[in-house]
C-alpha cells in the first residue's frame, strides 16, 4: 500500500520521538517541541517543562557526578515560575543534597521511577495527536469502552419498558436513546446544549435558537413561546424582552 511521504511524514517523526524517549533521550523532542512552541503554549501544555526535568534526572543519575553541568542545566528552570510548578522545582532543586549520598538513598527516591518516563511520553502522545487533529486513541477502542459501559443499560431499560408494556418508545427513538449514558469527559467530542425550558438535548431537527436579548432556547421551546392572537411577539422566558419569532438565530455548537 502506497502512502503520501508528506503524510507520512509526521508520525514518522513521531514514532522517532516517542523510540528517542524509551531511550531516556530527550533531545529529539525537545526539538519537535522548540518547532511548536508557540502552538503548545496556546495549549497551556507542559510537555517542554517534563522533558526538561527528565533531563535533568538523568543529570543526576550520571556517574561520575558532573556539578557544572547540573547546575547549569538547573538554571533552565527560571523560565518556569508558575506556582504549580514551585514545589515541583524545589524538590529537584533538594535532591542536589544528596548527590554524594546518591539519590536512590534518598527521600526523592522517586524522582528515579520509570513511570516518569511513560508520563513524559502520554503527555508528547496527547499534544502530538492534538497538533494533528487525531484522536489519542484508537475509534475501535473508544466505540467498545462506551459500548461496553452503555449495552448493559441500555438492555436493563429496554426489558423494564417491555415489562410495562410501554416497547412502541423504544422503537420510536431513532435520534436518540431512550435514556442518557454518562461517559468520561475525555470521550466527549461535540458541544451539547440542554434546553432550560423543556430540559432536553438539542438536536438536528431541535437546535439550539438564540433570542434577540442574547438568551438561547430550543427551537420547540421557541414554537411553544410562539404568538398569540393579541400579539405577534413573544415574551422570553428570562427577561422581560419582547421580539418576533422570525428573529430568532440558529447556534451551531
Amino acid at each position: 500500500m502506497q502512502m503520501d511521504e508528506t503524510k507520512a511524514q509526521p508520525f514518522v517523526e513521531l514514532n522517532a520521538v516517542l523510540q528517542n524517549l524509551a531511550e531516556h533521550d530527550v533531545g529529539p523532542a525537545l526539538k519537535w517541541v522548540t518547532c511548536r512552541r508557540e502552538e503548545l503554549e496556546a495549549r497551556h501544555s507542559s510537555l517542554e517543562y517534563k522533558l526538561h526535568k527528565m533531563q535533568f534526572i538523568e543529570l543526576l543519575k550520571r556517574q561520575p557526578v558532573d556539578h557544572h553541568a547540573i547546575l547549569a542545566y538547573a538554571r533552565v528552570f527560571q523560565n518556569y515560575r508558575s506556582p504549580e510548578r514551585a514545589k515541583d522545582i524545589q524538590r529537584l532543586m533538594g535532591s542536589l543534597v544528596f548527590l554524594k549520598r546518591g539519590i536512590d538513598n534518598s527521600p526523592y527516591k522517586d524522582l528515579l521511577s520509570a513511570e516518569l518516563w511513560v508520563d513524559v511520553s502520554e503527555t508528547f502522545m496527547k499534544d502530538a495527536c492534538a497538533l494533528l487533529g487525531l484522536s489519542m486513541e484508537s475509534p475501535l477502542n473508544v466505540c467498545l469502552k462506551i459500548g461496553c459501559k452503555a449495552i448493559p443499560v441500555l438492555l436493563n431499560i429496554k426489558s423494564m419498558m417491555l415489562q410495562q408494556q410501554v416497547g412502541e418508545i423504544w422503537n420510536s427513538a431513532k435520534t436518540e436513546l431512550p435514556v442518557e449514558i454518562e461517559v468520561a469527559p475525555d470521550y466527549l467530542y461535540h458541544s451539547r446544549f440542554t434546553c432550560p425550558i423543556l430540559r432536553q438535548q438539542a438536536t438536528e431537527k431541535n437546535p439550539p435558537m438564540r433570542l434577540n436579548c442574547g438568551h438561547v432556547i430550543s427551537k420547540d421551546a421557541l414554537t411553544r413561546l410562539g404568538p398569540s392572537t393579541k400579539s405577534p411577539k413573544i415574551k422570553c422566558p428570562y427577561c422581560p424582552s419582547e421580539q418576533n419569532p422570525t428573529d430568532a438565530k440558529r447556534i451551531f455548537l
